[in-house]
């Protein structure tokens, strides 16, 4: 019999909810000092009953000593999932290297996200049980070098440490987040960042106890993306007691927030995580070296037979050629000339090996012999947001030359009132060359149900007007377990606002998309398995040299 209307449908009983893929927020304490076994906790989603942890080639022994829910709190009532506690017991080999060391929680659901374990050669001490949110109740610092594993349990809470230094001692204090930074990897996720005050109790008229802040450090200076963990080296003028206070620099806190604080005897070098991997030719740290031609060719599928690159340090050089200089004194500016032949598609790429941008802000012009400018690496545009004109220094512009003759490169600062020793730089004027330039696969895990289809996002930039295919292989994938080639929607883009030559500074994008498929009769994994993707041009129907590799742990789950 049919049934018309809206009731039946609403009677139709409700699909399952289906679950969630395993995500593992934060590890504390996240550091250990080698040869040393201590206790950890993972506060993630869906942990529930870890069958084992993930190590890739780590100096860890980990095991899983137990799991439990979260219980009711102020953080997990503004939630709308439930938190899963999963507790571990990690021994650091006595010959594991100082560093960061990535391990994943592998459940029934599947392989988690990464965290880190830092393994260090200091020793090592937790943060007592209670406040410490004021001078009286500082924990003491017994003793120099030392790693303290602390949380900012709460909005709002700092921790205070005391000790004593001698006249004339330097000590290096440093706060390493558990968190992602703040805009870490370009982003928008919310982080943890630490900074650090000293004080004196040298009081005041009104309170004799009051104590006296006589050293800070959050960061210099906030660039998007960037670390945002404080690092302070302070030499003591007097002896006394002093105190240290650490919090968080906006009042951010929760079960999530672990640090780990050094205290260092000297002036010691801040400790900075590994530089990300791959390439990106628009980011002036890199480095333009004499083989750069070789290199581009090879990512565009040619082959290395590329002539080396001069560098030059005087008024004139050769096309192609690498100027090097700095800017010691304000309002410099140097300017060296070069001659094409004949017409030629130029690119000009700058890098500052020693301070980068926002400090830094080289503005490169190419003049011609007239002295009217040619190429900028100053892109001017609209805002997304406002759309109001703004301008930025870019690391890298292209353009075409179509008159011989003799040119100008003019090198200065963005102001006219700053310079230092560490204001350096190297522009390279060189022939465009088509090739594949910057590849993201975003994907950090895959977990597959028998029968089931996981979308991997590669993306990557078209340089230099680079026309050949571009071909993604998936190698050491588990049984059952096939990649094919696929398309996804892409909603329209609007058009951008700006009216000037964007492709002269960015790249032509473009996505493929590559589906993993489990069979229905898949077998499931107990374990996840590396599978590598590996990114290669083709030109003229020939494979060229890999460009770009990612390791991604891919398993094969039963359904819940």
């Amino acid at each position: 019999m049919l049934v018309a209307g809206g009731s039946a449908a609403l009677a139709a009983p409700k699909a399952p909810a289906a679950a969630p893929d395993p995500r593992a927020i934060s590890v504390h304490p996240f550091t250990g000092r080698r040869g040393d076994t201590f206790v950890a906790t993972v506060r993630g989603i869906g942990l529930r009953e870890p069958t084992s942890v993930f190590l890739d080639r780590a100096p860890l022994a980990v095991t899983v000593e137990g799991t439990q829910p979260e219980p009711p709190n102020e953080n997990a009532a503004r939630s709308k999932v439930p938190f899963d506690l999963v507790r571990l017991r990690i021994q650091a080999a006595a010959d594991a290297r100082p560093g960061r060391y990535p391990f994943r929680l592998v459940t029934a659901r599947g392989v988690s996200n990464a965290l880190t374990i830092h393994i260090t050669d200091y020793p090592v001490a937790a943060e007592p049980e209670g406040s410490h949110e004021t001078p009286a109740t500082a924990v003491a610092v017994e003793r120099q070098p030392v790693v303290f594993t602390g949380r900012i349990s709460r909005r709002g809470e700092s921790d205070y440490y005391v000790f004593d230094a001698m006249a004339g001692q330097t000590l290096t204090f440093e706060a390493i987040s558990g968190l992602p930074a703040i805009g870490a990897a370009g982003s928008n996720a919310p982080g943890f960042d630490p900074s650090l005050a000293i004080y004196e109790p040298s009081g005041s008229w009104f309170d004799p106890k009051r104590v006296n802040r006589i050293a800070f450090n959050d960061e210099p200076l906030w660039t998007f993306g960037q670390p945002s963990d404080a690092y302070l080296v302070h030499k003591f003028e007097k002896t006394g007691r002093y105190f240290l206070r650490l919090e968080a620099f906006s009042g951010q806190g929760g079960p999530d927030y672990g640090y780990q604080l050094k205290i260092l005897p000297g002036e010691a070098p801040q400790d900075t995580a590994p530089p990300r991997e791959g390439w990106d030719e628009h980011d002036f740290p890199r480095h333009l070296s004499a083989n750069r031609l070789n290199d581009l060719a090879e990512r565009g599928g040619r082959p290395r037979d590329q002539k080396s690159i001069e560098t030059y340090g005087a008024s004139l050089f050769k096309f192609p050629g690498t100027i090097e200089g700095g800017i010691a004194r304000p309002g410099e500016a140097h300017r060296a000339r070069f001659h094409l032949d004949g017409p030629r598609d130029i690119a000009i790429e700058v890098e500052t090996p020693a301070t980068a941008p926002p400090l830094f802000n080289p503005v490169v012009r190419m003049l011609n012999a007239a002295g009217e400018e040619v190429a900028t690496n100053v892109f001017a545009g609209r805002g997304a947001c406002s759309g109001a004109l703004n301008k930025s220094i870019q690391a890298k512009t292209i353009v075409p030359v179509r008159d011989p003759g003799d040119y100008t490169v003019e090198i200065r600062d963005t102001t006219s009132d700053l310079a230092e020793p560490g204001f350096r730089y190297r522009v390279q004027v060189r022939p465009q060359i088509p090739h594949v330039g910057k590849v993201r696969i975003d994907e950090d895990h895959v977990n597959l149900a028998p029968g089931g289809v996981k979308t991997v996002r590669v993306m990557f930039d078209r340089e230099e007007d680079y026309r050949g295919a571009v071909v993604v292989a998936v190698e050491s994938l588990p049984p059952g377990v096939q990649a094919l080639a696929g398309a996804d929607f892409e909603a329209d883009k609007d058009a951008p606002l700006t009216a000037s030559k964007r492709e002269r500074y960015t790249a032509r994008s473009e996505r493929i998309v590559v589906v993993l498929t489990a069979s229905p009769d898949a077998a499931v994994t107990k374990e996840p398995r590396l599978a590598r993707m590996v990114v290669r041009p083709v030109v003229d129907g020939n494979p060229g040299a890999v460009v770009a590799t990612k390791d991604i742990p891919v398993m094969v789950v039963g359904t819940p």
